[in-house]
């Protein structure tokens, strides 16, 4: 585990999005935190980010702490689609990430330096795992030192790929093809990686049963909460009444598919009961399909700077996901500020099911009631 005692001289970094705090995703926040991690204990560290462009256009953050040793490689569909039909033995989440150019500059930055630790955070930016090997064990035959120093792989994973593809492929048996591939192949890296950073115990013993990983080999690193949190302050003459919370990056298909089915199945239903019900759908780039949901009822923001009147004036926090895998963030912050949520087991994933604030179920039809029953018990 990387911690202050650690002393390492030098780190290579391998992301497969931009770390930074300034794009409106958790998993890019995340990312920064585990790269700040080892500026806070390595002397150098040289960083690799594989990301589309849109996130290194927002990532001034990242540019302007770590523009020393930084190199990003922007991704747009064509060059995702080019790298997958040019690797097309990896399995195309992976493929997506693999560059010719980025493969050249880590052989270059292999022959110049020695590393304590190459990190990939991101179980896909691991698609450069078997290269390094390959390039680690030439340097080796070349360099004495190199022989008898031990470096440490990590890969620091957001999602567990096969169990989300598992999911998926119960409604389309056509991709079975794609996740045996998938499975086959994060098997083989997690295998070979010296540790593993995971975000809840419930990925560590999905690790550990699927993939037969050692659980010494994995270290549970929850994720770091949004620093506007701790400035909230819900007071119920704030709360407003009758008015529900979907905080989520709206540009992930995931969210985008919930909140619709959402809406159908259940927030029509909520407004027969009660025509004054307010759902405000808040989150970064809401496709045409979102706003055209907005009317008196159904409030789209978009990208928020600041989301904290949202998480004070909310009365309930929905997390309405059918499909996906790993920790869901905007179900730890809702809950964080003790915020009633309903979630579908998805969105709960490696969450404590003992919190008292939040209720789990997966049939939109019993939604309605148990949002009518939190909402009277509250007048």
């Amino acid at each position: 585990m990387v911690n202050g005692n650690q002393s390492v001289r030098r780190c290579l970094f391998i992301s497969a999005h931009a770390p930074t705090k300034l794009y409106p995703q958790a998993g890019q926040k995340i990312a920064l935190d585990n790269l700040e991690k080892y500026a806070a204990i390595a002397d150098e560290i040289d960083i690799i980010a594989i990301a589309n462009q849109s996130e290194i256009n927002a990532a001034s953050d990242l540019c302007k702490k770590f523009s020393k040793n930084l190199h990003l490689y922007p991704l747009s569909k064509l060059t995702k689609i080019n790298n997958c039909l040019r690797n097309i033995s990896i399995p195309l989440k992976f493929a997506t990430r693999f560059k010719n150019e980025v493969a050249v500059k880590m052989q270059e930055l292999l022959l110049t330096y020695e590393y304590d630790i190459i990190h990939f955070e991101y179980s896909h930016a691991a698609v450069y795992l078997e290269l390094l090997q390959e390039l680690l064990k030439i340097q080796a035959c070349k360099s004495k030192s190199l022989k008898n120093q031990e470096i440490r792989i990590i890969i620091s994973i957001h999602d567990i790929i096969s169990h989300s593809f598992l999911r998926k492929s119960v409604h389309n048996p056509l991709l079975g093809i794609e996740l045996a591939r998938i499975f086959h192949y994060e098997n083989k890296l997690y295998s070979a990686a010296s540790k593993l950073w995971v975000l809840s115990e419930k990925d560590r013993n999905i690790l550990t049963s699927l993939f037969t990983i050692p659980v010494d080999k994995i270290i549970v690193n929850p994720p770091k909460l949004s620093s506007f949190l701790s400035n909230i302050h819900r007071e119920p003459e704030k709360i407003e009444p009758r008015t529900l919370l979907f905080w989520a990056a709206m540009n992930r298909p995931e969210n985008e598919r919930g909140i619709i089915i959402f809406v159908e199945k259940c927030f029509r239903k909520i407004l027969e009961k009660f025509p004054d019900f307010k759902l405000y759908i808040v989150g970064y780039k809401p496709s045409k399909k979102i706003l055209k949901l907005a009317d008196k009822n159904i409030i789209v923001t978009g990208f928020v700077e600041d989301p904290r009147q949202f998480f004070e004036k909310a009365e309930i926090g929905i997390v309405p996901l059918l499909e996906g895998a790993g920790i869901k963030l905007k179900t730890l912050e809702m809950l964080h500020v003790n915020m009633p949520v309903i979630s579908t087991s998805i969105g709960a994933e490696g969450i404590d099911v003992k919190n008292q604030y939040l209720l789990i179920n997966n049939n939109f039809d019993e939604w309605v009631n148990l949002i009518g029953n939190i909402t009277l018990s509250k007048c």
